[in-house]
């Protein structure tokens, strides 16, 4: 069965968002990024800083073409409901869900890539998302080990820590790694992991 098309609403919300980042992108690459105001981006996109704040929160946001993090329903749900896989490999694909949650514009991330390296400030929006990301992950694992005690928080943390360093060694690699239609590098870096695991264990 083939996904339905995108209604008018939808295909208004895709325009707008992109409108937005390449309006950012334009701008930031010809004034750089600290000269660059929201209102500047709203104004070349054609839409109101009101409506600019509808869809990022923040300028570094409207150039990356990401948002805030949230939980995708139906990865919380594999998560909860996959005991054919480890608790390891789970968290690692969840707190992937969660990122690609970030991505509003998944078309341009070499660029995306690019931009980053060139200013320092989105670096660190990024790693925002990231360490966002991950206390939502947190949260769900204590939600899950509450009944566990302080031995099982510990673990999460740990645990935590574990998947973010798995997550950093994928992304140097290949920044296009946490894109929604990229998983190879994902899965390889996990089984990578747990083999490492398993030698010095």
């Amino acid at each position: 069965m083939h996904a339905s098309a995108p209604g008018l609403r939808e295909r208004h919300r895709i325009r707008t968002i992109k409108e937005l980042n390449r309006a950012a992108v334009e701008l930031v690459m010809e004034h750089g990024l600290s000269a660059v105001t929201v209102e500047a981006i709203a104004d070349r996109a054609g839409v109101s800083r009101r409506t600019f704040f509808n869809y990022f929160a923040t300028k570094e946001d409207a150039v990356l073409g990401t948002r805030t993090p949230t939980v995708p329903e139906d990865a919380l749900n594999q998560f909860l409901d996959g005991d054919e896989d480890d608790q390891f490999t789970r968290t690692i694909r969840l707190i992937v869900a969660i990122l690609r949650s970030t991505i509003a514009d998944s078309s341009s991330y070499r660029e995306r890539a690019a931009l980053t390296h060139r200013f320092p400030e989105l670096r660190e929006r990024l790693a925002h998302h990231v360490s966002a990301a991950e206390r939502l992950v947190e949260t769900i694992l204590d939600d899950k080990l509450s009944a566990s005690g302080a031995a099982a928080r510990e673990s999460t943390r740990a645990l935590l820590m574990l998947a973010g360093t798995v997550l950093r060694f994928v992304y140097a690699r290949d920044p296009g790694s946490v894109e929604p239609d990229q998983t190879a590098a994902i899965e390889s870096a996990i089984a990578t992991f747990k083999k490492v695991l398993e030698d010095i264990s």
